[in-house]
Parts: structure tokens; C-alpha cells; sequence
């Protein structure tokens, strides 16, 4: 006993000492890191303030109304408005950091969700509202994302269309599981889902999709070059790719170290207007209560920075 306690003990003792070995390493890391935004900083001051800006805005936009925020949680784009906290500040710190790369890939997340905002949540709500004249929380959300991924997998979607029995199959194998329902109820759900899981325009590849988005946001077809422009960039650093590759060529010491590349530093941030314009549009269409505080938004940085907004002044305009 006394010589597995005395093993234990040193076990413990050589952890701590990788911990504060680890700890060293991450300090050294973090400073490098921090010559690369001092570099920044001092070289783009006034987009480094747009940058911190994009942190600041977030607070603007969460609804204080406790009506509206239950809405808003229960939302795609709600949830993805409070998300933005997190990832408006990680963004930020990786573009002025100089992990570029990774700044664009956290931006491709937020672009895909937008556009699966307006897309698959009118898919959802449309048949929910229709069925029982209410919205759908967050948990039948994730029921039919879980389903959603399932049916992808399955290849429901052929050249004829999507198979209805393939996805009803799906669907009562996950439903019949839940025992508290009853047998009507399992039926009403299973239906329901059912019609949801069918809609073609869910197996759109996003290129695709941001049209419809477009047509359901109202905003014009021109809209969705741009669009699809801003997905191809994103997209093009989330692989192992031409894009990734050609970067390094032009910058070898990305391989292996962060460093200030004005290049990768100006797509990254003019990506992130790009991305932050889809968004907020989306944010406006999906509530309406919350256009005056995006209008305030949108105001100021034209005001501030001379920067506008297209994609979302649109909207507000036409949904003035």
C-alpha cells in the first residue's frame, strides 16, 4: 500500500511539473503572438479599431425584452447572436494575432449558420406554425438537425428527388424510441417531421441555398454572386488547397509561425464585413424588433469608419 501511495505521489509530482512546463511553453507562445498584434497594431491602427469594434457591437444587439429573448433563444440565428460574443472576440485575436486561417474558417461557421438561419428555420417553422399555430423550441430543432444529418447520410436525396418513404423510415425509428409519447402523438410527430425532412431545399449544397436565403430575405438575385464569392473564399482555407498552398509559397514562415501578412490580414478582415453583413440581415428578417438596434449599428460604422453595410441597409430599407 505505502509503495503505490509513494507511486502515486511521484506520478502527481511529474504531472505538475509537465503542467508548469506547458504553462512556460504557452507563455513564450503568447508572447510571439503578441509581437504579431503589437506588429499589427501599430501598422493598421484604424482597422485594429474595427476590429475591436466588432466585439463591442455584439453587446447592441441582445434584446432586453424577456419575451423577445426567449424568442431569440429559441432561434437559429438567436442562437447563433449569442455565440457571437465567443467568436467575435477569438476572431478577432486570431486576424490581429496573425492565425488567419483560423479566423477564416471561424467565419465560414458563422456564414453557414446564417444562411441555415433563413433556410432550413423557415423549413421547420413553416410546417410547425402550419400544424399546431406555434414555433418550435431549440430542442425540435436539434431533433431535425440530428434527423437532418441521418438523412444525409442515408442519401435520401436522388435525381427523382427525395425519397418520402426513406425519411419516414428515418424518422419513426428516432420517434418510436421516445415511450412517453402516444400512439397519436408519435403519429402527428413522425408526420410532421416527416414533411420538414422532405423539403429539397434542405440538400441544396450552401452555394445553392444562399439563393433561396435570398429570395426568402427579399433582397435582390444580384445579391448572390457576391455571396457566393465571400462562400468560395471561406471555404477555400478549409481543406488542405490550392488557396492554403499559395499563401505559403508567397509567405513561407506562416508554415510554422504566426506572423503580420497584409494580404491574408485585409481578406480576413474584409471577410468578416462580408460574413457580419449576411448575418445581420439575417438577424433583421428573423426579428423585426431587433432592426432598430441594427440600424443603430450599421449607422455607426458608416458614421465611424465610412463603412457600409449593403447586404442588411438593403433589407432595413425595404422592410422600412
Amino acid at each position: 500500500m505505502r509503495d503505490l501511495l509513494r507511486r502515486f505521489r511521484l506520478r502527481l509530482l511529474r504531472r505538475k511539473r509537465e503542467c508548469k512546463a506547458l504553462e512556460s511553453y504557452y507563455e513564450l507562445y503568447g508572447s510571439m503572438l503578441r509581437e504579431v498584434r503589437e506588429e499589427t497594431c501599430r501598422k493598421f491602427p484604424e482597422e485594429t479599431g474595427m476590429l475591436v469594434e466588432f466585439i463591442d457591437n455584439w453587446i447592441e444587439l441582445i434584446p432586453r425584452d424577456k419575451q423577445l429573448l426567449y424568442m431569440v433563444i429559441n432561434s437559429l440565428s438567436g442562437i447563433l447572436l449569442f455565440y457571437l460574443w465567443r467568436l467575435s472576440n477569438w476572431v478577432t485575436y486570431e486576424i490581429l494575432s496573425g492565425r488567419y486561417f483560423e479566423a477564416i474558417r471561424n467565419l465560414r461557421f458563422l456564414f453557414e449558420g446564417s444562411v441555415y438561419a433563413v433556410v432550413i428555420e423557415d423549413a421547420i417553422e413553416r410546417r410547425i406554425y402550419e400544424k399546431w399555430k406555434a414555433l418550435s423550441g431549440i430542442d425540435l430543432k436539434t431533433e431535425i438537425f440530428m434527423l437532418w444529418d441521418e438523412c444525409r447520410r442515408k442519401r435520401v436525396k436522388g435525381k427523382k428527388g427525395v425519397d418520402v418513404d426513406k425519411v419516414r423510415k428515418i424518422v419513426a425509428s428516432f420517434i418510436n424510441q421516445h415511450a412517453d409519447l402516444s400512439d397519436p402523438k408519435r403519429r402527428e410527430y413522425i408526420e410532421v417531421y416527416t414533411q420538414i425532412l422532405s423539403d429539397e431545399r434542405l440538400y441544396l449544397p450552401v452555394s445553392r441555398m444562399i439563393d433561396e436565403a435570398l429570395e426568402l430575405l427579399g433582397l435582390d438575385q444580384n445579391f448572390g454572386e457576391r455571396l457566393g464569392n465571400v462562400w468560395r473564399e471561406l471555404s477555400s482555407y478549409l481543406h488542405f488547397s490550392h488557396a492554403f498552398l499559395k499563401a505559403i509559397l508567397k509567405a513561407p514562415e506562416l508554415l510554422s509561425l504566426e506572423a503580420m501578412n497584409k494580404e491574408l490580414f485585409k481578406k480576413s478582415l474584409n471577410l468578416y464585413f462580408e460574413t457580419l453583413d449576411l448575418y445581420y440581415a439575417v438577424l433583421a428578417w428573423r426579428f423585426p424588433k431587433l432592426r432598430e438596434n441594427i440600424k443603430r449599428v450599421v449607422e455607426w460604422w458608416k458614421e465611424a469608419f465610412n463603412k457600409t453595410f449593403n447586404l442588411t441597409e438593403t433589407f432595413l430599407k425595404n422592410n422600412a
